[in-house]
């Protein structure tokens, strides 16, 4: 194979999580008496972790906000969350070692994995706070492909191009997902579907 590891991103890579994402943090808004966003802008906070999230669209202190929202998130995690489509199809085809790289905190992460049955696909699922440095740091690629010689990376934003840049790997980014203009130049492969990773890796 040309790769003995992907390794995934989760959010707006795997699952189309920003209604439920968008939802909890409006809902949040509304309740601490902040500024309630509109969604688009929400949208284009993700994929940083909880609290670049806040930061992106709260004013501060942020940290009631970081609270409130990771309760209100984990209550109302797979609200409307789903896999894009053909992920469990494609995921169950592709041969070889998986593992999902997220800057989702850890437990959010594997609940939503296991939650949407995807689960079955993966040696493991690394969320934002399982290693000491998250995306983009190279360390935590490194942990999360240890034993890997030929790992590739697969995102949607500019965040998943900078941490496999960053850590000397080739990058394949989705452009279904959540990123910006120009943030996706320095990927080395790109997919307009999930399914077209089947035709790149084989």
């Amino acid at each position: 194979m040309r790769f003995d590891l992907l390794v995934f991103d989760l959010d707006g890579t795997l699952i189309d999580s920003a209604p439920d994402i968008v939802a909890s943090l409006q809902a949040v808004q509304r309740r601490l008496g902040r500024e309630v966003l509109p969604d688009a802008q929400i949208v284009a906070a993700i994929g940083g972790g909880v609290r670049t999230l806040i930061a992106k669209t709260s004013a501060p202190p942020y940290e009631p906000v970081v609270e409130e929202f990771l309760r209100e998130y984990e209550a109302h995690l797979l609200d409307r969350t789903r896999p894009f489509p053909g992920v469990a199809e494609t995921l169950a085809e592709l041969p070889g070692r998986k593992v999902v790289l997220t800057n989702k905190p850890h437990r959010l992460s594997v609940k939503a994995v296991e939650g949407l049955g995807l689960m079955r696909h993966f040696e493991a699922v690394y969320g934002g706070d399982f290693f000491p440095t998250r995306k983009p740091d190279a360390d935590c690629f490194r942990r999360a492909a240890r034993g890997a010689e030929r790992p590739l990376m697969i995102g949607d934003s500019g965040v998943d191009v900078a941490t496999a840049r960053n850590a000397g790997a080739p990058v394949c980014a989705v452009t279904y997902g959540y990123w910006k203009p120009g943030e996706l130049d320095g990927a080395d492969y790109r997919i307009d579907a999930f399914s077209e990773l089947r035709a790149l890796l084989r």
